[in-house]
């Protein structure tokens, strides 16, 4: 009679190994499909924040652009903002032996 419960214990005990393989398998199938169905609207958005990307640098194109500045000088709204003339340039040369010698930039300031 023990070897009989004995081998119900060991047979319990394998249904109950085997039914937490199982429970984790479905759990990471699971995991797997939320994540397929995931993927596609995340792509969805990626590709929705590149266009918009792309509609903004348009827009900073456009509103750089030389015709837009010139027409922008002329507008009232900014008739306070001068040009600076030449002579109120002041143009700083870089040291080239305190830093890199690769380094050839020119820094310019405008004077008030």
């Amino acid at each position: 009679m023990k070897k009989g419960k004995a081998t119900i214990v060991q047979i319990f005990t394998c249904l109950i190994a085997v039914s937490a393989c199982w429970f984790s398998y479905l759990e990471k199938q699971n995991e797997l499909t939320e994540l397929r169905l995931y993927a596609p609207k995340l792509v969805q958005e990626i590709k929705g924040i590149r266009e918009k990307n792309t509609q903004l640098k348009y827009q900073i194109q456009q509103l750089e652009s030389p015709e837009n500045l010139m027409r922008l000088s002329s507008d009232t709204r900014f008739n306070h903002l001068k040009h600076p003339l030449g002579k109120d340039i002041l143009v700083l040369q870089e040291n080239k032996d305190q830093f890199s010698t690769k380094n050839n930039n020119t820094l310019a300031a405008g004077a008030p």
